[in-house]
């Protein structure tokens, strides 16, 4: 095999040509459409998110419920569960989003300047953008105009009606003629959203003029202001709002070129990279570019906990030190799902595979974790253990989380496939269809099944070489064939014909892994895993009164591990006695049990001096079976 980097751009097709096909994702998939949507709608409704908008229309003062981002969480759910109907309509769905449209509708009708944030209407009239004593920290009004813009351009591209996207430009139009250079205002992303959603919603009106016209969209101010967010970042002595300077909280500490590293909130700062990454691409920005890769590598070489999680610390939910990552760490759900549109946007400008073993562990690990087997109930917190104080939620005073989870949800089918021209890349194995003009192209079971449109056509698959495979190879029509290696990807082009195949073969042993000599919590202990599925241990399984110190056992260096038929793994303490490991995805799921997932090893032991072949590396094996 040799390299032959070709530096081919991919883009990621459009949600209805690629559909999930069965299998752990499919099912997860229509769980969390037919029944999490659902109870997320109903759960808002009912803590009287919705009458927020009412208020307003009725031109009331005060009385606003829950934070000032309900509204941003709101059209994060528009947004959402418009990419689900795609693949999975449900009327009753598509009349509720309807129904809360013409809420917004009315109460931005409201207002004279088609300006809709209810908390701040009703609330602060006199303080919007922090000013008068405000704090747009707290008031989250870039927030929710980035989270409206989303879910203006989702809705429309998944239904064909433009009810939140008329919304969305007149607020959009606003913020617009608000911020800029002098004589405008010089306002920033408190909560980043904004950076990407503009841009999107720019690409949306430059594809369909007649449709920008008709709206009076401006597409080309959306980017200048996706480019001021970023731009002046750091940039506080002339800054408008209340508070001026942001801090590293918000990633306000410094210029965005000049940033070096991930700080500050988790949350906040995955989805300023993803902006970032977004606008690089856009402008062919280089120097943009290489400060997101850097700050990419700090994560996944010193920050990212091995469940594909990010955000150590409770207080401010950030971002910690490098290598401090306690396994009792915070790593909100929001913040794992914003490190998946962060690589996502990433990949677009440098296609290396390593960024889908970054992805994939969160896909696989955080994202069904976050959400109960029945689909109603939720995660704030992914820990790596638990003392049996941790417990899924039926809602929350903060639930950020359940809209993200939509997101990631219905985004998911996109990332599986990327494309430019007959360049297929294939990013995540997760059963799967990819609907071309020439061709169908199948995932099912690390097969790829190629149905042509007119005979043949010649396409070229760039397909992962995962991490965690072993003996990787390729067939094609179930004869073994070579293939190029490229960034992690198995490169094949064959002029394909009806119903020709490539199948990937390789092994996927059950491996220890060790952390960095740096990282104290794991200081002489392993954690398991079976290809991207990271194993944890529940008292309920482990010991006879299902306290905490049952889970502090040494595993025997001798003993293998065992991949079980119903998917759970056992091993053998020193003493002798079993152990039984599930897929840290099931955890919790059957009461607030203790929990853990890094365990003492026998004949394991951590020298924090020497350092030697860990060089970009966070995680690596200590021994496989």
């Amino acid at each position: 095999m040799k390299n032959t980097s070709k530096n081919i751009l991919p883009a990621y097709p459009e949600l209805k040509r690629v559909s999930l096909n069965g299998g752990f994702f499919g099912e997860w998939s229509k769980m969390i459409s037919t029944v999490s949507a659902k109870d997320i709608l109903y759960k808002f409704n009912s803590e009287g998110a919705l009458a927020n908008y009412e208020r307003v229309a009725r031109g009331e003062s005060k009385g606003h419920v829950g934070p000032p981002w309900y509204h941003g969480l709101i059209c994060e759910c528009i947004r959402g569960i418009s990419d689900l109907l795609v693949h999975s309509y449900d009327k009753e769905l598509d009349d509720e989003l309807d129904r809360i449209i013409a809420l917004m509708k009315k109460a931005q009708d409201a207002d004279p300047e088609n300006y809709i944030n209810p908390y701040t209407t009703l609330e602060r009239p006199n303080q919007r953008w922090g000013d008068n004593g405000g704090d747009i920290l707290f008031q989250h009004e870039t927030y929710n105009t980035g989270a409206l813009a989303e879910a203006g351009v989702h809705h429309y591209i998944a239904t064909g009606k433009t009810s939140v996207l008329e919304i969305a430009v007149k607020m959009c139009n606003y913020l617009a003629d608000f911020v800029g250079d002098a004589p405008k205002h010089n306002v920033v992303g408190e909560h980043s959203i904004s950076e990407e959603s503009f841009i999107k919603l720019c690409h949306l009106f430059r594809e369909n003029k007649e449709l920008s016209d008709k709206l009076g969209a401006r597409p080309e101010e959306y980017l200048r202001v996706a480019r001021y967010f970023v731009d002046h970042k750091g940039d506080n002595e002339t800054r408008y709002t209340s508070p001026k300077f942001l801090r590293e909280y918000a990633q306000d500490h410094r210029p965005a070129r000049e940033q070096r590293e991930a700080i500050g909130h988790a949350v906040r700062a995955t989805l300023f990279y993803t902006g970032m990454a977004t606008l690089a691409l856009e402008d062919q920005d280089e120097e943009l570019a290489n400060a997101c890769k850097t700050i990419w590598k700090d994560v996944v070489e010193t920050k990212l906990h091995i469940n594909g999680s990010v955000g150590a610390h409770r207080h401010e939910e950030k971002f910690g030190i490098q290598y401090a990552l306690p396994n009792d760490a915070y790593l909100e759900t929001c913040a794992g799902v914003g490190l998946v549109f962060w690589g996502s946007e990433l990949f677009k400008i440098t296609p290396t595979a390593s960024i889908w073993e970054t992805v994939e562990a969160t896909v696989y690990n955080l994202m069904p974790a976050s959400v109960s087997e029945d689909g109603v109930r939720y995660t704030y917190e992914n820990p790596l253990e638990s003392r049996g104080n941790y417990d899924r939620w039926e809602w929350h005073g903060c639930p950020c989380c359940p809209p993200m989870l939509l997101k990631i949800a219905g985004f998911l089918p996109r990332m599986i496939f990327a494309e430019n021209g007959n360049n297929i890349w294939l990013n995540l194995y997760i059963d799967s269809i990819l609907k071309r003009d020439d061709a169908t192209v199948t995932l099912k079971e690390n097969k790829i099944t190629v149905n042509t449109e007119n005979g043949s056509t010649n396409l070229t698959f760039r397909i992962r070489i995962p991490e965690w495979s072993r003996n990787f190879k390729l067939t094609y029509n179930g004869e073994a064939c070579d293939f190029e290696s490229e960034d992690g990807y198995a490169v094949i082009s064959k002029n394909f014909s009806d119903g020709d195949t490539v199948c990937m073969i390789y092994d996927t042993p059950i491996v220890k892994y060790m952390a960095h000599p740096y990282v104290r919590a794991d200081v002489n202990r392993v954690a398991i895993k079976h290809g991207p599925l990271l194993y944890c241990a529940e008292s309920i399984d482990n010991g006879k009164y299902e306290v905490w110190e049952d889970l502090d056992f040494d595993i025997s260096e001798d003993a293998e591990l065992v991949l079980e038929e119903n998917g759970n793994i056992t091993g053998k303490r020193v003493n002798g006695e079993s152990f039984t490991l599930i897929p840290y995805r099931h955890w919790n799921n059957r009461g607030a049990h203790p929990m853990r997932i890094w365990f003492k090893q026998k004949g394991y032991t951590t020298d924090p001096m020497n350092t030697e072949g860990w060089d970009g590396k966070l995680y690596r094996p200590y021994a496989e079976y």
